[in-house]
Parts: structure tokens; C-alpha cells; sequence
């Protein structure tokens, strides 16, 4: 009986003390998991290419790279100073909504949202002190980018590599069911990623599309900021909204209306019938559970929580399945 407390109190003071460092080095692990993310992910690319084609999936990677490399770069010299000034026109456009509902409010009795702050005598200070923030900001993640690339694509080289460390790391008894775990994440995570960007692809380029269609001028900021925001599931859609939304209603009334009603329906049609047909291969994620985890790990991470939590909540569940279900309790998941 005693040695069964010592063993509970062991597990629970190594749960405490691993859930400490995960806490503590919470932002490198992050980015570490990223780039293991996107190396899965172009390696499920390279091997998809490397078997409908004459290469190897070394050139394969290699392809896929410089494929993306280039239409990343292509697309930014191309688009850059359009894009910028039509980010910027989009949150002058949010703004100019935001002030026409407080003047509205305040016409009406309500209570204004904003108050007017006057502080000349600290204006010089507050502007360096913002400046000085914002370089730090776009220094660090600007590091922080290279170290992912550069990480993502020594991972994406060989990843047999670090799954045999990885393997070797635990009783040579457990190996096999190691193994056969981390062949579970990777097909998991591979399908869930092969998903979000044929999402991205499709909502993106469908919004754009319609509100190019309707004659709005920032069809294009919009629709590369739906795609970019796509990639987080459920709230995502919902942020992506707000400035889609907020422009159609600068434009008219009427115009706002079908925009409203348009994204609804392009956004339910993606997320009930599109989605669900592409990731049927990947861990099937219920929506509470990953709203959940999406707000516990955005507070205590911000963005990068946020971004980053369907597919950790993946590989958790995942790892219950194989190591507690499976092979604990005996339960074969279907």
C-alpha cells in the first residue's frame, strides 16, 4: 500500500514538475513544436510527390521548398505595397465604423467606448517608448522566424534521424509502441495540416473572390488576411469576420447585409462539409474541447498558444489513445 502512494506521489510531483518547464520555457517549445509541425508537413508533401513522380524524396523536399520559397517571395515583391496600404486602409475603415457607433451611442444616451486622452508633457516619451517596443517586437520575431525555418527544414531533411533518438530515448520493451505512436502523431498531424491549408486556399480565395464581386477595393488584404486567420479553427473565422464585416457596412448598409450573410455561409459550408472531408483522416477534434484549449493556451501563451493549439491538442489526444486506451486499457480506438 506504501509503495503505491510513493508511485502516485512520484507521478504527480513529475506531472507537476514537467507541467513547470512547460510553463517556463513555454515560447521555445513552442516554436520548436512549429517547426516540427511544418517539417511533417512538408515531408507528407515530399513523400506524396515522391511517389506519383520519378524523384526521390529527398529532391522531392527539396522541390516542395523551393516552390514555397518562391511563391512566398514572388507573392510579397509582387503584392507587398498594394497589400500594406490595403491593411492600412482596412483598419481606417474599422476605425471610421467603431467612431460612427460611439457617435451613435453618445447621440442616443448611450456610454461612450473610448475617452480622450490628453498628455502633452509625456507625448515625446510615449512615442520613443513605442518605437522602441515596436523595433524590439519585429527584432524578436524576425529571430525567431529564422530559427523556424532553419529548425523546420534540418527536421524536414531527415526525420528518421530524430524519431530513432527520439525511440531510443525509452526501454528498449516500449520501443515498438513508441514507434507505432509517433507514426499515429505523424499521420495525424499531417492530415490535419494537409487540411488547414486547403481551407486557407479555399475560404481565402472564396472571400476575396466575393467581395471582388460586390466591388469592394480591399477584396485582396481581406481575402489573404481570411486565409491567414483560417489556420486557426473555429476562432480564427470568427476574428477574420470583424474587419470583413466592419468594411462591408462602410460601403452601405445593404452591402454590409450580404457580406454578413455571404460569409456566413461560405464559412459554415467550409467548416461542416469541406473540412470534415479532408481532415476524415485526422483525429476528429470536438469543437468544446478545441475552444477550450484555444483559450487555456492563448492566455497563457497569447498568439503563438493560440495558433499552435489544435494540433497539440492532437497530439494529446493522440498520445492517450495509443498509450492509456490502447495500450493500458486494452480499448482498440476505431
Amino acid at each position: 500500500m506504501e509503495s503505491k502512494r510513493l508511485i502516485r506521489t512520484d507521478t504527480i510531483l513529475l506531472t507537476a514538475g514537467l507541467l513547470l518547464i512547460g510553463y517556463l520555457l513555454g515560447e521555445v517549445l513552442l516554436l520548436v513544436f512549429a517547426a516540427v509541425l511544418l517539417a511533417v508537413g512538408l515531408d507528407g508533401l515530399a513523400r506524396a510527390i515522391a511517389g506519383r513522380l520519378p524523384f526521390s524524396r529527398g529532391w522531392a523536399l527539396v522541390g516542395v521548398a523551393i516552390g514555397i520559397a518562391a511563391i512566398i517571395v514572388g507573392s510579397l515583391g509582387l503584392t507587398m505595397a498594394s497589400l500594406v496600404q490595403q491593411f492600412r486602409e482596412v483598419g481606417e475603415k474599422v476605425i471610421d465604423l467603431g467612431e460612427r457607433v460611439q457617435a451613435w451611442l453618445a447621440q442616443h444616451g448611450g456610454m461612450t467606448m473610448m475617452e480622450e486622452m490628453n498628455d502633452e508633457d509625456d507625448g515625446l516619451a510615449k512615442a520613443v517608448g513605442e518605437i522602441a517596443g515596436h523595433v524590439m517586437t519585429a527584432v524578436g520575431a524576425l529571430t525567431s522566424l529564422i530559427i523556424l525555418v532553419i529548425l523546420t527544414l534540418f527536421l524536414a531533411a531527415k526525420p528518421a534521424l530524430y524519431r530513432r533518438g527520439t525511440v531510443r530515448l525509452v526501454p528498449p520493451a516500449s520501443r515498438v509502441l513508441v514507434e507505432d505512436t509517433l507514426s499515429s502523431l505523424a499521420h495525424a498531424l499531417r492530415w490535419w495540416f494537409l487540411g488547414q491549408l486547403v481551407s486557407m486556399a479555399l475560404l481565402g480565395v472564396t472571400v476575396g473572390l466575393g467581395l471582388f464581386l460586390l466591388g469592394i477595393d480591399l477584396w485582396f488584404a481581406l481575402g489573404v488576411l481570411t486565409a491567414l486567420l483560417t489556420f486557426i479553427p473555429f476562432i480564427g473565422p470568427l476574428i477574420a469576420a470583424v474587419p470583413i464585416v466592419a468594411v462591408g457596412f462602410t460601403e452601405g448598409m445593404q452591402t454590409g447585409l450580404i457580406v454578413l450573410v455571404g460569409y456566413i455561409l461560405i464559412q459554415n459550408i467550409e467548416g461542416n462539409v469541406l473540412v470534415p472531408m479532408i481532415q476524415h483522416k485526422a483525429v476528429e477534434l470536438a469543437p468544446a474541447l478545441l475552444i477550450t484549449v484555444q483559450v487555456l493556451l492563448g492566455l497563457i501563451f497569447g498568439a503563438a498558444g493560440l495558433i499552435l493549439a489544435a494540433p497539440l491538442a492532437i497530439v494529446a489526444m493522440v498520445t492517450v489513445q495509443k498509450l492509456w486506451v490502447e495500450h493500458t486499457l486494452g480499448d482498440k480506438v476505431t
